[in-house]
């Protein structure tokens, strides 16, 4: 656990990111679990491109944080969760 951090903050911070990243809102709903107001959610549908659109600049901010850290920050974080770091350092 984190002190002072709570998971639903995360969920803001990533759809504030994905929004700053020009995702389309229906991809950053469905990303959340969230479902859009009125007839969009009927008439818009999230899209493979979209996905990827979603998936990529997450994976930049994921990899940018962790070469911020020390050395030692980044082996701790990814011995505590070892597939999180695993494809990330390998590039």
């Amino acid at each position: 656990m984190l002190r002072g951090f709570a998971f639903h903050e995360g969920r803001h911070t990533q759809r504030t990111w994905l929004a700053e990243d020009g995702i389309p809102d229906v991809a950053r709903a469905a990303r959340l679990g969230h479902r859009l107001p009125g007839m969009a959610d009927v008439y818009e549908h999230v899209t493979p491109a979209m996905k990827e659109q979603v998936l990529q600049p997450l994976q930049k901010r994921w990899e940018t944080s962790l070469l911020a850290l020390r050395a030692d920050e980044r082996d701790r974080l990814i011995a505590a969760a070892p597939s999180w770091g695993r494809h990330s350092l390998d590039r």
